[in-house]
């Protein structure tokens, strides 16, 4: 009871600053246009959002069913960014195209869960975002997640809408509606495989039907994982560039989108120590653009180097890493990056990403964030794209 009281006050103070003046807080992505500059927060701290509820339940275990549980998050996200690109004159002259873009945020989340058994729980997330920079983006609390979820020790099964989130994100870190089934383990001699079939969340003319196979396996220090996805466009996506149509010139790389991505992953992690973590994830990716007659096949990578152990229940616990990154951009569905991949169009991507967690006292974690890159291929009207974030956050976890 003496816990319950103690959420009930925490989550009164979240409440309470959700509805004071707004306060700058992180992580910031940057497009052309400053209405659409900047897309809603992704769920990059999936994986850490995960496990810190998982330790709280089993913190506040209890033997009978059914129970409900409430566990939160209260964050403040501020960040900065600037691209600029060079684009030509009506005299074909190139010229340089700046702008600069900053987001903050507020953002408070509940995840309330009715365990109706050991392995079986209705799972479900709350969100409230406020945005200090434009008050029209304010989402009042809402149902964002809602699905049912059985766990044994073999198989694992979702259904529901919940986020769909692929190995490092570098792909796909979604919210989406579909079914999720995992059978064996990763450290069983033939791994684990699961399976994906689902619809992303959004308006019907952005919404894409998808599958996915996920193989992963465990081999000592080494973490080995191989994805298939195939995603296509509820609705073929229109012309890019109607400009370049009339005038009988293609879109090319300069269009925007693709009607069907089919992407091939292959990924492996060796843990030589505790607290240090190398790895790469090679791609291949195959992009269709109908309306633009246009088809992309492409490879890249994306490579890692980490260090640190983060405990938000440890004050002084850290950890830090730094990425590559090579992608075409038909690798990317909506990934983890708080990056703009969408401002290089069909061009790709390539460049350097780093990122910094320290947990200042136990349950309240703050993070710095960083991304520079520029554009991987050259299209004939927009060439030396490049872009540069810094974001900062705060987070609260009760």
């Amino acid at each position: 009871m003496r816990k319950m009281t103690k959420r009930a006050r925490i989550l009164a103070g979240c409440l309470a600053l959700l509805a004071a003046a707004p306060i700058p807080a992180a992580a910031a992505k940057v497009q052309q246009d400053s209405a659409r500059s900047v897309k809603p927060d992704a769920t990059s701290e999936m994986e850490q959002e995960t496990e810190i509820i998982d330790s709280l339940e089993n913190t506040d275990a209890r033997h009978f069913y059914p129970r409900l549980t409430l566990h939160g998050d209260y964050r403040f996200l501020y960040g900065k960014g600037r691209f600029y690109a060079s684009v030509p004159d009506r005299n074909g002259t190139l010229r340089r195209t700046d702008q600069a873009v900053f987001r903050a945020e507020r953002r408070l989340r509940l995840f309330p869960f009715v365990e109706t058994s050991a392995n079986t729980s209705i799972r479900t997330m709350l969100e409230d975002k406020r945005d200090s920079k434009d008050e029209s983006r304010n989402k009042h609390l809402t149902l964002s997640r809602l699905y049912l979820q059985h766990e044994n020790s073999h198989t694992k099964i979702e259904v529901g809408r919940f986020n769909y989130y692929l190995m490092d994100g570098s792909i796909i870190d979604k919210r989406i509606d579909g079914l999720r089934f995992r059978t064996g383990d990763a450290d069983r001699p033939q791994g684990s495989l699961t399976v994906f079939v689902g619809r992303t969340t959004g308006e019907p003319d952005e919404q894409k039907d998808g599958i996915s196979v996920l193989w992963k396996k465990a081999l000592g220090k080494l973490d080995a994982s191989a994805v298939y996805l195939d995603f296509r466009q509820r609705q073929d996506l229109p012309a890019s560039e109607p400009r370049l149509r009339a005038l009988g010139l293609p879109a090319g790389r300069i269009g925007q989108g693709f009607d069907r991505q089919r992407i091939a992953s292959l990924a492996a992690k060796y843990h030589p120590t505790s607290k240090w973590q190398l790895g790469l994830e090679l791609l291949q990716a195959d992009g269709r653009h109908y309306a633009d007659a246009y088809r992309e096949r492409e490879g890249g990578f994306v490579a890692l180097v980490q260090y640190g152990e983060l405990d938000e229940r440890k004050a002084g616990s850290f950890a830090s890493w730094l990425r590559y990154y090579d992608q075409p951009s038909a690798s990317v569905l909506y990934p983890t990056m708080d990056a703009d991949a969408g401002f290089f169009r069909r061009e790709g991507f390539r460049g350097w990403g780093a990122r910094t967690d320290y947990v200042i006292m136990p349950g309240l974690v703050c993070a710095v964030e960083g991304f520079r890159l520029e554009n991987r291929s050259k299209g004939a009207q927009l060439r030396a794209m490049h872009e540069y974030i810094l974001g900062t956050s705060v987070t609260a976890y009760f």
